[in-house]
């Protein structure tokens, strides 16, 4: 009997002590203090039934807040993107915020930045996994980094990450994007960037790279043909010459 009074009495102390569910005009006053890394903590104690539009939006602002806190390193480059990244999966409904995906893909590129600067491993790598669902002008730029000091071919998933399943985006013109994926079609047929390339080319962006690609075509190396011939004779776009020049290739 003994034990048992202690027990109940334990429960009780434990209730008593218990924080009261946090409440809307909880996270008011937090936010007002800039107390975000708190209101983040406590956003979740609010009851699902009460989490209004004005719930998300203090979420968002605290969760905006808390990315451009963060000081990105040269250990850890991507710091403030990799704080995006969690708080993204940890609120889904901050993707479609503004503000708050305005922060995320810079954070994305910044780190990008400043991983190729101090010649880090993995900077596009890391970059693809934490931009995900990064708009396509922020993946665009971050193509443009890439491109900058290394060879063209290295930026081709960031350039198919700016194009995106979109056909004929604004990417497409892009003068930059048109030189790396000719130099991706100059990499072996099953290399995964050349595949993009040919996605990119073919399937997205036809409209803006056709012509260049017709041009290449001519001089063009056996590995530019492999990854060209095929779908250039479906398009009926080789010239006698040119489909000669494949036939040869593919013999």
């Amino acid at each position: 009997m003994k034990r048992h009074a202690v027990v109940m009495a334990c429960l009780v102390s434990t209730v008593a002590v218990a924080k009261p569910p946090a409440t809307l005009a909880d996270l008011q006053t937090l936010a007002s203090q800039q107390a975000w890394a708190e209101l983040l903590e406590r956003a979740e104690d609010v009851p699902p039934a009460t989490r209004t539009d004005a719930w998300r939006g203090l979420v968002t602002e605290a969760a905006t807040a808390e990315v451009e806190a963060v000081t990105p390193t040269d250990k850890e480059p991507f710091a403030a993107a990799r704080k995006a990244h969690t708080l993204g999966q940890r609120y889904a409904f901050l993707a479609k915020a503004p503000a708050y995906a305005t922060v995320r893909d810079a954070s994305a590129v910044k780190g990008l930045e400043r991983c190729l600067a101090k010649d880090g491993r993995d900077c596009v790598e890391t970059y693809q996994q934490l931009a995900v669902g990064t708009g396509p002008e922020s993946a665009l730029k971050a193509a443009r980094l890439v491109k900058q000091g290394h060879f063209a071919y290295v930026a081709m998933p960031l350039f198919a990450l700016a194009v995106g399943e979109r056909k004929d985006s604004e990417a497409c013109k892009d003068e930059a994007l048109g030189v790396t994926v000719l130099a991706a079609l100059d990499l072996p047929k099953d290399d995964a960037r050349a595949a993009e390339a040919r996605k990119v080319a073919f399937e997205r962006c036809w409209a803006a790279l056709g012509a260049k690609l017709k041009a290449a075509t001519v001089g063009a190396s056996s590995y530019f043909l492999e990854n060209t011939c095929q779908p250039m004779r479906a398009r009926k776009a080789l010239t006698e010459l040119q489909d000669a020049l494949c036939k040869d290739a593919e013999l």
